[in-house]
């Protein structure tokens, strides 16, 4: 056999080699294009994902619950920061969304069971109180009222939306959902 010469046998071999390497090669860029398009599929989903819990979350954003400041001060020698009897702790819950919220429950520290509030209609607030609470329960969570000490507490407010979803957020920090398994957890 001359050099350029080639038979039957080295031209079979020479086109299952070409035709492994061109498999070989459209199985890679067919696994490329699967790849990339799973990554791709796989950001779309977590993005959906993100704005349902977004929309989800929107009207829990807007209910929260504070220490009510519009309570009268009894004695004269608390700051007026720190509003309502000293024996009570006056709450206040806002909604400022446009549907109403359900369940409300309010958390204040070291009391055993929360503030039951009810309902809360759109764009109001309801009132309550713990009416027995300590003499020193303000100066414990509140603070005395002096200049670089806070004047208000976080309060916690657990609550159902509209769609039926169970909420919880600590002040104005961004609402946790809570799934009919998890207990409400107190100090």
């Amino acid at each position: 056999m001359q050099l350029g010469e080639f038979g039957w046998n080295e031209a079979d071999a020479l086109g299952s080699l070409l035709g492994g390497a061109f498999t070989t090669a459209t199985f890679g860029a067919t696994l490329t294009l699967l790849v990339r398009e799973i990554r791709t599929r796989r950001a779309e989903s977590r993005e959906r994902d993100r704005e349902r819990q977004d929309n989800e979350r929107r009207q829990a954003r807007l209910v929260y619950a504070t220490l009510n400041p519009d309570v009268p001060i009894p004695s004269d020698h608390l700051p007026t920061s720190m509003q309502g009897p000293r024996d009570q702790v006056h709450v206040r819950v806002y909604n400022h969304s446009d549907e109403p919220v359900w369940d409300v429950k309010v958390i204040i520290p070291d009391r055993s069971r929360p503030l039951l509030v009810e309902t809360v209609p759109p764009h109001d607030s309801r009132a309550t109180a713990w009416m027995e609470a300590p003499d020193d329960w303000h100066l414990m969570h509140v603070g005395p009222g002096c200049p670089g000490t806070p004047t208000w507490t976080s309060l916690d407010v657990v609550f159902v939306d509209n769609r039926g979803l169970r909420w919880r957020r600590s002040g104005r920090a961004e609402p946790v959902r809570l799934f009919d398994n998890q207990d409400i957890q107190t100090d």
